[in-house]
């Protein structure tokens, strides 16, 4: 709904210039007052510098904590190259062995079934039990077929990469 000069002037049918303008400022007022930021009192930040009753600065807020925790964690994965399946892995905790990439669930670790009613998440209580899981299988060099060796699932952010198999960005890098 606009305000209009005719609704300043109390429905004149001549407005006048400054009608016009007054009609456009409370337009604008109207736009500021329907989109400026909400002040949220749930444990979300305010854009303002003073406190609102419900808002805390104390460094026991633990929603606080968990927000930065988020934010901590939403960095990491950035910063973290995409796998795909083919990829060849290793384990961050026993770099010994080379993984291929089998599988990409996907459900978090604390979803996703490992043996019996345990999921990836506990197996892994060392790692976020919200992280992507990647299911690799440890494959010998004679072995002629990945298909009947058993898959292993692990947290994400406990495999690094060893090699792409696929060239993800055009210059040649994968075996693509």
């Amino acid at each position: 709904m606009s305000i209009t000069a005719a609704d300043v002037r109390g429905q004149d049918a001549d407005p006048r210039r400054e009608d016009q303008y007054r009609a456009e400022a409370l337009e604008i007022e109207r736009a500021k007052a329907t989109t400026a930021p909400e002040v949220r009192c749930d444990g979300g930040e305010s854009d303002h510098a003073e406190l609102r009753e419900c808002e805390t600065r104390d460094d026991d807020n633990a929603h606080a904590k968990g927000n930065l925790e988020q934010k901590k964690i939403a960095e990491a994965e950035l910063d973290r190259e995409p796998i795909d399946i083919g990829d060849h892995v290793q384990d961050r905790d026993d770099p010994d062995s080379t993984m291929v990439v089998v599988g990409l669930p996907l459900e978090p670790a604390n979803e996703v079934t490992a043996r019996g009613d345990k999921t990836v998440a506990d197996f892994n209580t060392d790692y976020p039990a919200d992280d992507d899981v990647v299911e690799v299988v440890f494959p010998d060099r004679t072995d002629v077929e990945i298909e009947p060796l058993t898959q292993y699932g692990y947290p994400r952010s406990r495999i690094e990469i060893v090699a792409h198999v696929h060239d993800r960005d055009g210059d040649d890098g994968g075996a693509e």
